[in-house]
This record gives structure tokens, sequence and C-alpha cells, in this order.
């Protein structure tokens, strides 16, 4: 696989930039700035982490099922997520991903308390864009790109 990725890193990772721009602005489109789609991911995948640790399952529909319930209970040994954790994860600013995490519990998408830390706990209407994002967006998008890299490796 090596040899093949190295044969065709030019239309692979071309492919890979077109994945991450693609993405990328359709997140912009669906979560209004940049700050808010990297720390919502940030958080989505703290939470998915726990999931996939809890589950020990692999399957989407699994995922899908749980993701869907729109907050999660966790074990009480689970990590707590942080300002500061979310701010060393994503790079942002300490400051800013304050801001940024305060700007999402007043949209919705999550809650936040010193005593649980930051969970994802969307509105309704919220839960339906994040799901149409992972259904119509990201999931689409990531299967295209694993056919070409499979295609070229």
């Amino acid at each position: 696989m090596t040899t093949n990725f190295h044969n065709n890193f030019g239309s692979i990772w071309e492919s890979f930039l077109s994945f991450e721009i693609d993405r990328s602005r359709e997140a912009l489109r669906h979560f209004g700035n940049a700050n808010n789609y990297f720390i919502l991911q940030t958080i989505a995948w703290h939470n998915f982490y726990i999931l996939h640790k809890n589950q020990k399952k692999e399957k989407y529909e699994s995922f899908n099922k749980a993701w869907g319930l729109k907050s999660f209970e966790f074990e009480r040994d689970s990590p707590k997520l942080t300002v500061l954790t979310v701010s060393q994860i994503s790079g942002i600013e300490k400051e800013t991903t304050r801001r940024t995490i305060k700007n999402l519990v007043t949209d919705k998408w999550i809650v936040y308390s010193r005593e649980n830390g930051i969970l994802y706990f969307p509105s309704e209407r919220n839960n339906q864009i994040m799901i149409e994002f992972n259904e119509i967006v990201e999931i689409p998008l990531f299967l295209k790109l694993c056919e070409k890299v499979k295609k070229l490796s």
C-alpha cells in the first residue's frame, strides 16, 4: 500500500484536500463560523470517543441510534470536557474557546457547568442539523474519498 500511495500521491492528496475543503465549506454553512464548527467538532469527537469506548461496537447503526438520542449517559469516570481541554485539543486560544462555548450554549448546541463540564446536548432543531450534516454531507464525502484512495492504493 505504501508504494501505491507514493506512486499516486498527487491524485490521493488532491482528493483528500478536496474532501477537507468541501467538508469545511459545508460545515461553515451548517454551523455558522469556523470557531463554532471546529469547537463543536472537538466536543462531538469527545462524545463519540466516549460513546465508542462504552459501546464497544463498530456498526454505524449503533452509533447513529445513540447519536440520535442527542444526549449521552456517560459513566461517572468518563473524562470531563473543560474549556481548557477543548482549547488544548482544538489549538484555539482559551479565551476564544470560552466565548465560542458560551455562544454554543446560547445557540442550544451544548450545555456547560463546572460540575459536569461541556456536554453535547443540542435542541431538537440542532440535532436534526447535525444528523443532516453527518448523513447528507460528511459521510458521502468521506466515502467518496475512501473509494478514491482504495482505487489508487
